[in-house]
């Protein structure tokens, strides 16, 4: 029997969606043909590519696990390979991972830049903690991410596009900002805190105050940014953030300020499978996140001197 890419496409649908009948469904096909093909597949392998246990949702084993991510990179070269001569308004497809809590402040920028320069271009994205990007690309089941270095490991590839440093964020009335100048740690540990709870990154903004000897007085948890973001300026406590926010939801109910002491920086990183095969489609979208990212640098240190210029009109010293 010969490989086809009818049969790789019907076992990836199938292994992504977790049905043979989701899988007839999206490539609009009768559901036999999806389970045939399956079967031609590991007759062929002399394998099985999926578990055969209890319950309705299809489970690869582990050699399914290698096989798809080797699926999805022959498909990606074949589209690559059919619209190679097309020219630069063709895109192909590119399928990236974000970390949740970044993907607000440069996902939409990222995907305006791939929509105006490669309108043909399909992007597919997944918004996941540290964690569960890591896993993704040691999988192939992404092209690349863009997210925190927190420990990644050796067989992940790294391009920096900024390295951040932690701020603290008060609210607007409160004493600190009235200050209108930097923070110290011991300041921040001194009041109500909120902590950022998601795996790695809790332990990261906790790491400056133990460096110092200090344990903020941790009075609530919060999974996502807005959601400290509005606590704060509702006047509940404090945090330290290291991700920037979007400028659409920016609020004059919270003020962001330096950090007095020298703190641990965090790189924001495009982080793809190691020796992984370098896609068209795939370096335009990084190409894409790139600007973006910069574009939102750019308009953070925009904002800044900003805020510095009127302070120093005002008579008042700046942050």
């Amino acid at each position: 029997m010969a490989l086809s890419l009818r049969l790789l496409r019907y076992f990836v649908a199938a292994a992504e969606l977790g049905s043979t009948t989701a899988a007839a469904s999206q490539l609009n096909v009768s559901q036999p043909s999806i389970s045939v093909a399956i079967r031609e597949l590991e007759a062929l392998f002399d394998d099985p590519l999926f578990s055969r246990g209890a319950g309705t949702r299809m489970t690869l084993t582990q050699f399914g696990e290698r096989k798809l991510a080797e699926a999805r990179r022959l498909l990606a070269s074949a589209s690559a390979f059919a619209t190679d001569d097309v020219g630069e308004e063709e895109g192909g497809e590119v399928r990236i991972g974000v970390f949740r809590t970044i993907a607000p402040v440069y996902l939409p920028g990222a995907l305006a830049l791939a929509q105006a320069r490669h309108p043909r271009l399909s992007v597919r994205f997944v918004e996941g903690d540290l964690p569960q990007l890591e896993t993704w690309l040691q999988k192939r089941q992404i092209d690349f991410a863009l997210m925190y270095d927190v420990g990644l490991p050796d067989d992940i590839e790294r391009e920096c596009l900024a390295e951040l440093r932690p701020y603290g964020l008060v609210p607007a009335g409160s004493h600190l900002a009235k200050r209108r100048r930097a923070v110290s740690l011991r300041d921040l540990a001194a009041e109500p805190f909120i902590l950022i709870d998601l795996p790695q990154s809790r332990d990261f903004l906790m790491t400056p105050f133990w460096q110092c000897g200090l344990s903020p007085n941790v009075r609530y948890r919060a999974a996502s940014i807005e959601l400290v973001r509005g606590m704060v300026a509702s006047g509940l406590g404090v945090s330290l953030l290291i991700t920037q926010s979007p400028a659409a939801t920016q609020s004059p109910l919270v003020v962001e300020c330096p950090i007095q002491e020298s703190t641990v920086i965090q790189p924001l990183v495009i982080a793809r499978p190691a020796r992984a095969a370098r896609m068209r489609a795939s370096e335009w979208m990084s190409a894409c996140v790139r600007d973006a990212v910069a574009d939102a640098m750019r308009a953070r240190a925009e904002r800044k001197n900003g805020t510095a210029r009127r302070r120093t009109d005002c008579g008042q010293a700046p942050e």
